[in-house]
């Protein structure tokens, strides 16, 4: 085959050669390229269509995940067993990994918060009144975890991206069903999920900001420096921080975590965490406003009471009226309208997150659970209960986690 033949080939397997898909459909991208290679792609696109612009967006939104995912990987973080976005997910042993640093962990959500930044840049753009129309096979998808150019062995979409989503034996339920359905579904996405996928990137970023805000670099340090210090002392190895399930391992991730608790957080991330969280919500609104007026059924994410989701999911008709009650409560908590109860203050004095966001003190365990700590923003007020929570979890099966990460 001449080079020339090969461009010709390589283009139309892109989908170079023809407009009207190309336009659309933008599983070849992530197929041939990557995430990586979509991004540089489609940013190099002239006169960038709505859905350039999206499609742009989920790919620094997966690009985010991506270098989170390699850089564990890089130091043999394959199983940190931490709920925290970017943490979770298992992956494949690196057989000769880097040796792990103090400043790893804020230097995964430091690249997580660039990340959705730009993500939200790439989208800010799009209106209203903007067509969005970007047609995705999820199986087209994968995460490049070991940096090597080349789509390996649990790599695909869905085995990284469910335990974001669901946790304990739901985990393989999921991917089994998806497995029986023929694999990840192809979507279609629309104006209505920009604001879905603007509201994800705030759930990153907003995440990032808190870890920053309690930065665990120098805890690390001390931790490491004094398990090593302990094995040299009795002449063995010293166990591998966040990586379970060793007692020791555990003690020192127990140490760790009350130690940057106790930590005066950094208000500037804080603060930006309460705006990142206010977006999510906003967004979120602006989402289902968009879903409802939608008069097609076309291959849709999340569908409203006369469509069907591509995801195979039975989404109950009045989620949304459910879903929307629960944010409502959650933007009064963010605002200080609601109080965040606590064991000795009754039911007419809680806790002002806002109060604390704005202006945060460290945090000792003992003395939030004694409530001294908490004592400077408790106050009089309503106070937030679980009642949408529990009528949320009643429509969804008792499904909660799998809905609220799905609708964010």
């Amino acid at each position: 085959m001449t080079i020339s033949t090969r461009i010709i080939a390589t283009a139309s397997a892109l989908g170079l050669f023809a407009p009207a898909v190309w336009a659309e459909d933008y599983s070849a991208y992530f197929a041939e390229s990557g995430i990586a290679g979509t991004i540089t792609t489609l940013s190099a696109t002239e006169d960038p269509t709505p859905s350039d612009r999206f499609a742009l967006g989920g790919a620094l939104f997966l690009r985010g995940i991506e270098a989170t995912l390699q850089e564990r990987y890089r130091v043999g973080l394959h199983d940190m067993g931490l709920g925290i976005p970017g943490l979770i997910t298992e992956l494949n042993p690196n057989p000769a990994p880097d040796p792990f640093t103090p400043d790893v962990i804020a230097g995964l959500f430091n690249q997580i918060g660039e990340m959705m930044d730009q993500a939200q840049d790439a989208m800010a753009p799009i209106a209203d009144a903007d067509t969005v129309s970007v047609t995705l096979d999820l199986n087209a998808v994968w995460f490049d975890i070991n940096a090597n150019g080349t789509r390996d062995t649990n790599e695909d979409l869905l085995p990284v991206m469910v335990p974001l989503f669901v946790s304990g034996w739901q985990v393989q339920d999921t991917l089994d069903g998806f497995a029986a359905a023929g694999g990840a579904p192809t979507i279609t996405f629309d104006t209505s999920d920009v604001a879905w996928l603007q509201a994800y990137t705030h759930v990153f970023s907003g995440t990032a900001e808190m870890v920053m805000a309690f930065d665990p670099t120098d805890m690390i340090a001390q931790v490491q420096n004094n398990a090593e210090t302990i094995a040299t002392l009795r002449d063995g190895p010293a166990p591998m921080i966040f990586m379970s399930p060793e007692d020791e391992t555990l003690a020192d991730l127990i140490t760790i975590v009350l130690g940057v608790l106790e930590q005066t957080p950094n208000s500037v991330h804080t603060r930006a965490a309460l705006d990142d969280f206010r977006a999510v919500i906003a967004h979120n609104l602006v989402f289902w406003d968009r879903v409802r007026a939608e008069t097609d059924n076309n291959q849709e994410f999340i569908p409203n009471s006369t469509q069907d989701s591509a995801l195979g999911i039975l989404f109950p008709d009045t989620i949304d009226v459910a879903w929307q009650a629960v944010l409502a409560d959650a933007a009064k908590v963010l605002e200080g309208e609601l109080l965040i109860p606590h064991w000795r203050t009754g039911e007419e004095v809680g806790v002002n997150l806002n109060t604390w966001l704005e202006n945060p003190s460290a945090l000792d365990v003992v003395g939030v659970i004694a409530g001294s700590d908490l004592a400077p923003y408790m106050e009089r007020g309503p106070i937030a209960t679980t009642d949408t929570l529990a009528q949320f979890d009643g429509l969804t099966g008792g499904n909660f986690a799998l809905f609220a990460f799905t609708l964010n």
